[in-house]
Order: structure tokens, then sequence, then C-alpha cells
């Protein structure tokens, strides 16, 4: 008996294996990978706050783009995958947690992820389609940067593998294989910089010739020419640019030098120095050295400039004291120069940050100048308007902002630079993007180009504004609010078209109902307002038409004296997903409007990635926003340490925020873009889920005092 059982047990055995081994692969369940990370599977794919199609979305991932997976979930009828991403919109590196559905997602296999093939074209059958490639080892061979900011090193041949990195236009690599097929999305450079070994897609990289120094990993001695001074008690050594370090590590010395390992790194808005210690490289921050020698940082075009020993270039003379001589195009600080003093110009003004820098000798120091603090002595440096215009211009404009995004072309395609405010250039051509019109233009240094129609007044070649048929100045007398405007015209929505219709209708324009969308009946009182104002008449509502509209002027146009302000129903902004980065650009001057005094002031947004770091615009604004505080001095609020935060309103166009200050001066000397305004530093302006630079965290004395801001604003709120 217990052999028949034993026999009919065997013979189940059997027949449980060959019916498994007959079932199609592709029926069989997938092998769990070891792996955390994914990979998106649509286009756009939202990456939301919670695991539900009704959540409000963080950000928007491309398709391809590989995410660490934190946790799965089942929810309203959906398989979620809890996950961490990198900001594919800003290039930084700020990470996001959050949800993305199942039907748009999924997890990488092991083989994916390792992503260890050099120079392979995938990890499975190739398509048709698929670019046939093989890499060519090299030596003695640089690239550089192209084509974007935020461009990832990886660590395959592959979109699909992790990011090892990130670098921006202009840096420097040293080329390690070369593709047969270049220009491809399909095809990498194997390169490397510092100590990080790894793939660059070959269409945002060209190859440039000669060997970037690099420091021998036995401890030998870099070929660099040059070494880094600390400036500082300590500084962290960090294995990449802007990377980790271990603070047990720390360089500590003040006035200790280090030998330079290769050419400086741009990431996050500082230069990175690569240093040799103990045999090994290290980036160090721009901001704890000083550059003693030849290298210069890779974020110019060129990895040095290059001198001209006849002074074709001229020379610029300081008009104000206490100028900062940098060693890079906004970088650290050398030393400071006095008013009057004369300097020869070595190279070519580049244009960078919204300003152009001069590069001059002055003593045993180069260093760097910016455009506002000097004036130009003859050469051939251009000056900010160019000196010769080519024929066949349709007009000129003249930029209203400092640190105007130069681009490509039409729209918000990749910046070649940026323009400094009040520069005057012929256009050649204009045309409208996303309501919003461009400019072609010429600019001497920057070469052909386009601006955004918001950030120009049309003028001659002198600058004068131009005059409309009626030949009265098309902006608003002097003392207007500032304001900037995207165009509006038939098939726009949203509350920009609310506002216009409501201001339509008020002046009698329009008969009907204020509404957000933008009809054949709006156009029709948009052209008879144009026509009532001797404007252009075609029915679209661009910035000539709102500015005469709402009685505002262009940004930069104003009378900075001018306390008038108009204040709407509050409205809280998300600092991420509301658009305030738009609205208040780098470079703009808008009034603030302290809740709890009635003070009115004048800020200056000169940066800001967390939050808008701006300044006081003017002595005099710094002495109000004094008063709000009860104090005398902006080193007072400092001393008595008044950190408290206050409740602002600000206006921008028809729409005004309610926002929250932190008015301790801090971030001196580079936080102090403006001289002579009796404010050392920088101040911090916070809107709704903006975060504080130390902890990178939504600080809860700003939410108080945005809300305070909100239920109290004079006009009421929204």
């Amino acid at each position: 008996m217990m052999r028949i059982s034993r026999i009919r047990l065997t013979a189940l055995t059997l027949a449980i294996a060959l019916m498994i081994a007959l079932i199609p692969s592709g029926l069989m369940p997938a092998a769990k990978a070891d792996n955390n990370l994914g990979i998106t599977t649509a286009d756009t794919v939202n990456l939301r706050e919670g695991a539900s199609p009704k959540a409000k979305f963080i950000v928007q991932l491309p398709k391809d783009y590989v995410c660490t997976v934190l946790g799965e979930t089942d929810a309203e009828g959906y398989h979620w995958y809890r996950v961490e991403a990198l900001n594919p919109e800003t290039g930084n590196d700020r990470i996001h947690t959050g949800y993305i559905r199942g039907d748009c997602f999924r997890r990488l296999t092991d083989e994916e992820a390792a992503g260890t093939s050099s120079g392979s074209t995938g990890t499975g059958t190739a398509a048709a389609d698929t670019v046939v490639n093989a890499n060519t080892s090299v030596s003695g061979q640089t690239g550089r940067v192209v084509n974007g900011s935020g461009v990832n090193v990886r660590a395959g041949a592959s979109t699909k593998t992790r990011s090892l990195l990130k670098l921006n236009r202009g840096d420097i690599v040293t080329v390690l294989e070369v593709p047969s097929v270049t220009n491809s999305s399909e095809t990498f450079y194997k390169i490397q910089i510092g100590n990080t070994t790894g793939y660059i897609m070959s269409t945002f990289l060209e190859l440039t010739g000669g060997a970037v120094p690099t420091s021998s990993g036995g401890g030998g001695s870099s070929a660099a020419n040059g070494t880094v001074t600390l400036k500082m008690t300590s500084c962290h050594m960090r294995e990449t640019p802007a990377g980790n370090y271990d603070s047990a590590n720390d360089w500590v010395g003040m006035g200790t030098s280090l030998p330079l390992a290769g050419a400086g790194v741009s990431k996050n808005g500082h230069t990175w120095y690569p240093v040799t210690k103990n045999g090994r490289t290290y980036y160090v921050m721009d901001d704890c050295v000083t550059v003693n020698g030849s290298v210069t940082p890779t974020s110019s075009p060129t990895s040095a400039p290059t001198s001209s020993p006849s002074g074709d270039y001229g020379s610029v003379t300081t008009i104000v004291g206490g100028v900062n001589l940098r060693s890079s195009m906004g970088g650290s600080v050398i030393r400071q120069l006095g008013k009057g003093e004369t300097y020869n110009v070595l190279t070519a003004p580049a244009q960078k940050g919204g300003y152009t820098w001069y590069f001059v000798q002055a003593g045993n120091d180069k260093g760097y100048l910016r455009n506002d603090v000097v004036k130009v002595n003859g050469g051939s440096v251009p000056t900010s308007s160019p000196t010769s215009q080519p024929s066949g211009n349709l007009g000129y404009v003249k930029t209203t902002a400092g640190g105007v995004n130069y681009r490509k072309a039409a729209g918000f395609t990749d910046p070649i630079g940026r323009v400094d405010k009040n520069v005057v250039l012929p256009y050649y051509e204009t045309s409208v993007v996303k309501n919003v019109t461009w400019y072609k233009t010429v600019h001497p240094t920057l070469g052909t180009g386009w601006l955004h129609g918001d950030f120009v007044v049309e003028c001659d070649e002198k600058g004068n504004p131009k005059t409309s048929p009626t030949g009265s100045p098309t902006s608003s007398p002097s003392g207007a609010q500032e304001a900037s405007y995207n165009t509006l015209k038939v098939g726009s929505t949203g509350n920009a078209v609310l506002n216009l219709t409501t201001e339509l209708k008020r002046q009698g324009y329009f008969s009907g109902s204020p509404t957000k969308n933008y009809t054949n009946a709006v156009a029709t009182a948009v052209r008879n307002f144009q026509k009532a104002k001797g404007l252009t008449v075609d029915g679209i509502a661009g910035a000539a038409t709102q500015h005469k509209l709402y009685g505002t002027v262009p940004i930069g146009a104003g009378d900075n004296s001018n306390l008038t302000m108009t204040l709407y129903p509050a409205e809280k902004i998300d600092w991420y997903t509301g658009g305030i980065n738009e609205l208040w650009k780098r470079g703009d001057n808008y009034k603030v409007y302290d809740v709890k005094t009635g003070i009115v002031w004048w800020a200056h947004r000169w940066a800001g990635g967390y939050h808008v770091d701006a300044e006081p615009l003017t002595a005099a604004d710094t002495a109000r926003l004094c008063k709000s505080y009860g104090v005398t001095t902006a080193q007072e609020i400092a001393d008595k340490n008044l950190w408290q935060r206050r409740p602002l309103l600000v206006t921008i166009g028809t729409r005004t925020f309610a926002c929250s200050l932190y008015g301790v001066p801090h971030n001196y000397p580079e936080g102090d873009t403006i001289d002579n305004n009796d404010f050392k530093g920088q101040l911090c302006i916070h809107f709704t889920n903006s975060r504080t630079h130390a902890g990178n965290a939504v600080d809860k004395y700003h939410a108080e005092a945005i809300e305070y801001a909100w239920e109290n604003a004079p006009n009421g709120h929204k």
C-alpha cells in the first residue's frame, strides 16, 4: 500500500512539472528585482502628493525617467508606487517624494538597473531602428557640455541608468571613449570629471581638444598650474561638486593652500574647485577659497581667458568705492578696489547673471569686474548698447529688467545668456509663442537670440520710448505702478482674462459679465478700447494694451520714488506651483506693503531658489524698512536680532499676494548687489510653501505671517 502511494505521488509531481514547463514564458510571473529603481512609461507623468488621481501633483516627469521606489499600495482602483525623484525641470538636486500611478510606471530589472555594459545599445533584443554604435577609447581629449543645464552624468550608457551628478552648459570634462555615432539620444560619451567616471548622451557634448588636468590616483603631483588658499577657518572637502563630505576630513587652517587638480565646475550657483589632498581629489566651494594661478572655472564658454597683450580691449575705471574684484564671473572676492581706479581689460567682455563682466589686471591680481561699477574707456570694449547696427532691422527694443534670458529661439527655449537692464538692441522679427510676443535681436557679444516681449519696450536707436500714432508716449506718466503681462487673445483662459474683462467692463467697453474665457466678444471689446486709445487695433491684449488699460508701466520704467500702491484682494500663492517665480523674476523691482504699519518700500529681487532673495532698492527704502521695525539703521535689525517674521503684501500687475519678511541683513558680501542702499547683504521674502536655506523646510513662522497678511489685507482676500 505504501509503495502504491509513493508511485502515485511521484507521478503527480512529474505531471505538475510538465504542466509548468508547457506554460508560455510570457505568462510566467517575473522574478522580483532586487533593486529599488523604477522608470516612467508614458509622457508627462504626474508625481502626486497622495495615492489618488485627485491629489495635487508636485511635478511632471518625462518618459523614461528613473526614480527610487519607496513602496507600493492600491487605492481608488489603481496600483500606486511611492517614489523619490529629482526635479527634471530645474535640473537641481531637489528631491521630491510622491506617488505615481502603476499604469505609467514599472520597476527596472536588475540588468537594466546595473547599466554596466560600456557602449551597449540596450539590454534586450535591439529594435529594427536601434542605432548601431561602437565606442572607441581616446586619450588627451576633452569635451564641453552644450545644449542644456542639469545634464546627467550616468552610471551606464543608457537613460535607464541612475544619474551620478549633473553638469551645466560650458563645463569641461575628460573624454575617455567616443561613440561612432554622435548627436544621437542613443549613444554616449564615456567621460571623467574629478573622481567621477560616467556617461553623457552624445547630444549634450562637443569635443574641444586638449586634455583637462587631473590629479594622479597614486598620489602624484597635479598637472594643474595653480593653488587655492583657504580664506576661512575651515572648509568641507566634498567627493563631487556640491556632493557628500566627511566633517572629520574638513580642511582646517585659514591661509593654508592646496594644489588645484583641474578646472572648476559650476553647480548650484557656485564654482567648485578640485584640489589634491593626501593623494585624493576633493571639491571645495568658491566662497571658501582664493584661487592663485591660471586655472579658471569652466562656467565661462572657454576654460581660461586669453589675454590681449596689445590692450585692444581698452580699459575700465571704477565709479564707486569698495568694488569687488572676483576670481570668476560672480565668484569669490579676491580683494576690493577703490573709486576712480583704472585697469586694462585683458579679454573680450562676457555675459553672465544679467551683467557684463570685464577681465582685468589689477596689480598682481587678475579678476572680473561687473559693468554696473565701472565705466568703459576706449578700446574695442563694447558698452551696454551696441556701437553699430546691421541694416534691415524693423526697429529697436530696450530691456526693462536685469538678467533677462536671451534664448536660442522664440519661446521658452534654452538660454544663450542674460541681458542687462536698459540695453538697446535692434530687432529683425517678432513671433508669438504661447500668447507671448518674442523679439529676434542681435547682441554685441551674445549674437542672435530672442527676448520675451514683457521685458522689452520698443524704442528708437538711442533708447527713447517709441511714440504712438497720435504722438503721445505709449507709457503711462512717471510714478505709475510697474507691471509685466502675458499676451492674451481668443482662446486664452484664467484669472488674467477675468481681470481684463472686469476692467474693460468698468471702463464701459465690455457689456457682458466678467469671464475667464477670452471670447470673440472680449476681442471686440479690446478692439474698441485700442481704437479709443490710439493703439494698434488687432483685438489682442498684449503688454501695451494692458499697460494702457490698467495705467501701469513696464518693469524698470516707473518712478521708484513713488510709493502709491494699489492693493487688490489678497491671494496666497504656492512657491513651486503657483507661478510666483515667473511673476516676480530675478532683477525685477516691486513695492511691498507692511501690513502691521502700512509702510511701503521698494524691494529688488536678485536671486533665490527656495524663496525671494531681495534687497531694499535705495537708501530711502532701507530707511522705510527700518521704520517698520522701529529702528533707525539696518545694523540695528541685526544687532537686536529682530528675526520675527513681518507680514507683507506685494502687488504684481493686477494681483496682490500675501508674503512674509525675514529682514535681518545676512549673506554679506555675496548678497550685497546694490551699492549705497545702506543695507549690507540681503533679506528674504517667503510665499506659501517656500523653504529656508538652512533646513530646506517650510518655516512655521513665515507660514503664520503669510496667513496674517492674507487675513488682514486692507481690501480683503480671495
